[in-house]
């Protein structure tokens, strides 16, 4: 089985001391593909500048994340757009809307997420699309702003899955998936088009069980495969299969 890491920070300080033995850990688990994702001007660049020895394993992303909404200015998005200019980079993202930390700056995050989304248009790359407390503004706007993408830690109910794969959306589940309380995880797991099923860590974070408290890392994708196969009713092998396809088919590679 080969395994899919569709958002990974294995850029943050918290990989600093282990770094080569994280990947090792993930090649000897089959994950041989990792997104990686950036959310800072010299992080990107730093994994551009790693990912090039294996693009094929490594791809990454970066985009300016909401959170950092209070700090945006001019100069910050004309370096965004030079970054995601480069080949280097695969995607843009992670980009959207949070409400939880940030609700009082709720049409500024909508004014930057639509500039990200128009201008991972011009570059003619994909988008990996956070939300949190903002299901309904972003799905209005991914509505309004056509554009190939995922919905990363997908934060909805399978009625909101649903919508977000008639427009061509890719739904990505993670560690959340295998928690007690993984219900709404689960149901768009079940319901959904499977063709539009990704799988993801957002390593550091929300490690899956049976690995929950301890730093997430790529090598921890099979345990989300084994849960997500088992509401599908399927093998973890054709789980593995369908999301290596669905990867490859989010990034261009082929329309299979």
């Amino acid at each position: 089985m080969n395994f899919i890491d569709s958002h990974a920070h294995i850029f943050s300080e918290e990989f600093r001391e282990d770094f080569t033995e994280v990947l090792q850990r993930a090649e000897e688990k089959h994950v041989h593909r990792i997104m990686i994702v950036t959310t800072q001007p010299g992080e990107a660049r730093q994994a551009m500048a790693f990912a090039v020895q294996d693009p094929y394993r490594f791809q990454v992303a970066y985009g300016i994340h909401p959170e950092d909404i209070t700090r945006v200015n001019e100069e910050m998005i004309r370096e965004m757009e030079e970054i995601v200019s480069d080949p280097g980079i695969t995607a843009v993202g992670e980009i959207g809307l949070d409400y939880h930390w940030e609700p009082e700056y709720k049409s500024e995050q909508k004014e930057l997420f639509i500039r990200q989304i128009e201008i991972a248009r011009k570059v003619n790359k994909p988008i990996l699309v956070h939300c949190r407390d903002a299901i309904q503004d972003t799905f209005d706007i991914m509505k309004a702003h056509r554009i190939r993408g995922l919905m990363h830690c997908f934060p909805g109910s399978a009625e909101m899955g649903i919508e977000f794969t008639k427009l061509g959306y890719y739904i990505a589940l993670g560690g959340a998936a295998t928690f007690k309380n993984a219900r709404h995880a689960l149901e768009v797991c079940r319901a959904i088009d499977p063709k539009y099923l990704l799988t993801e860590t957002d390593c550091p974070y929300m490690a899956p069980v049976p690995m929950r408290g301890k730093r997430n890392e790529p090598s921890y994708i099979p345990y989300i495969v084994d849960v997500l196969a088992r509401e599908r009713g399927i093998t973890a092998e054709e789980m593995a299969e369908i999301i290596d396809r669905n990867y490859s088919r989010f990034l261009g590679e082929t329309d299979a």
